[in-house]
């Protein structure tokens, strides 16, 4: 018998404080609120209530399988409403058909939606998908201020932006959340970073994240969670907020928060008409450390190969010719990602042997990339415009790096064979720097 068993059956139990509530960081009243307690401490194990559980078709069917074979064929979710099924990660695959394990996953996922009754978001034109999940989910209205939500994926945590508690979780922990609806979870300590000046024109959440990573590295918020703040935030529209919490989990922090606000308020009524409840934490919290960063001066930055924290301002960057540019992803398929790109390929061409993909990261965002004209600055531009799907961020489809190859990427992660051969170098940047870039023949954030 199962620990969440025996819990329910009343045979183990769980001690409540009694000591008087403490001030709380906004992660720490989240995980409160979720496990039903007064009070929580960074280090303390509590056990909380998912809002939402999110699979997508690359892991969902191993975790159909799990669950089933815990809670037996018959096995049904605790709430089918609460769950909610993507196919985005194979989708790219030239012909996914072909593709037998890619395939039959994509199957697996597609049968357990339809026996269950829960969301699903399966292939809405001959080939594509309604969109990448991360990108997805807040755009439909399924993510809202004081959530908790797990998914089988690590930008899970993508979904802090809104001001909920999200955060990736292993395959046997989703089977166990899919039967009980609820999981066990450490209370993290909160690194504050407070992002004040001016933002320079033409600088991103990109650019602003990169500089972090370069500042604290990759493994600098290990296990922690990362709030975001100041007067930077007012300054970027919703959609780089996004980008902010996506790319914490490059620092190692399970989750990157954001305080909800008006921008927040009005984003999220314009997607469900549910209620919601927004949580802050309390003045008087107490934080493991704060970063204060003015970003008034702040150029584009660059993250060499082979890590996301291997970032340099752009002027400190030698000449790097490449032949492959990319902006697309959950981090750079946003419309404010198009926007940027648009105005910088608008009425010019890429340089010779550039090849430049470009995949809105939903169909939505497709649609209103087509009205805004953007789709078209792109192709007259000579790019092509991919399907929607991960694609060569998950080294799938087009524009996955050849052998040898150089190119800069709106994307997460460089590491190691992430976008294509091993042998290739990906640098990443915002859409900005790479579609200059693009445009140039070479690695730039102004054309010559």
């Amino acid at each position: 018998m199962s620990f969440n068993q025996l819990r329910r059956q009343g045979q183990i139990t769980i001690p409540r404080s009694l000591t008087p509530p403490r001030p709380m960081t906004l992660v720490e009243k989240l995980l409160a609120k979720a496990s039903g307690n007064s009070s929580v401490q960074p280090g303390e194990v509590v056990f909380a209530q998912v809002d939402l559980a999110l699979s997508h078709d690359a892991v969902a069917g191993p975790v159909a399988k799990t669950f089933y074979k815990q809670y037996g064929e018959g096995a049904k979710l605790w709430d089918s409403q609460k769950v909610v099924l993507v196919a985005d990660h194979f989708i790219q695959v030239n012909d996914i058909r072909a593709d037998d394990k890619a395939y039959l996953m994509y199957e697996q996922m597609i049968e357990f939606a339809k026996v269950q009754g829960c969301h699903l978001f399966d292939m809405v034109s001959p080939g594509e998908a309604a969109g990448i999940c991360h990108v997805l989910l807040p755009e439909k209205g399924f993510v809202r201020p004081g959530m908790l939500i797990a998914g089988t994926d690590s930008h899970t945590c993508t979904y802090g932006a809104l001001g909920a508690f999200s955060t990736g979780v292993g395959t046997t922990d989703m089977a166990n959340i899919y039967a009980t609806g609820d999981m066990w979870i450490r209370v993290p300590p909160t690194l504050v970073f407070e992002l004040s000046g001016t933002l320079p024109p033409k600088i991103s959440a990109k650019d602003i994240i990169l500089f972090i990573l370069g500042q604290i590295g990759c493994a600098g918020a290990t296990s922690k969670v990362m709030e975001f703040r100041g007067s930077i935030l007012a300054q970027l529209p919703f959609d780089e907020r996004l980008t902010l919490a996506n790319m914490a989990v490059e620092c190692g922090a399970i989750c990157g928060l954001i305080v909800p606000d008006e921008v927040t308020r009005e984003y999220v009524k314009n997607r469900t008409s549910e209620e919601f409840v927004e949580i802050s934490g309390d003045v008087d919290a107490e934080y493991e450390k704060v970063y204060q960063f003015d970003l008034s001066d702040l150029e584009p930055q660059v993250a060499r190969p082979p890590k996301p924290d291997q970032v340099v301002a752009i002027s400190q960057l030698e000449d790097i010719p490449i032949t492959k540019a990319f902006i697309g992803s959950c981090t750079g398929g946003k419309l404010y990602d198009l926007a940027q790109a648009a105005e910088v390929l608008n009425g010019r061409q890429l340089a010779d042997g550039v090849n430049l993909f470009i995949v809105p990261a939903t169909i939505e965002i497709r649609e209103q990339a087509q009205e805004l004209g953007y789709l078209d600055i792109f192709e007259q531009a000579g790019a092509q415009i991919l399907k929607t799907g991960c694609g060569a961020c998950i080294n799938s489809g087009l524009g996955v790096l050849a052998k040898e190859e150089t190119g800069i990427y709106a994307t997460n992660r460089n590491f190691k064979g992430r976008s294509g051969d091993p042998t290739g170098k990906n640098y990443l940047a915002s859409p900005r720097t790479v579609a200059i870039s693009a445009v140039n023949g070479k690695i730039s954030d102004r054309f010559d």
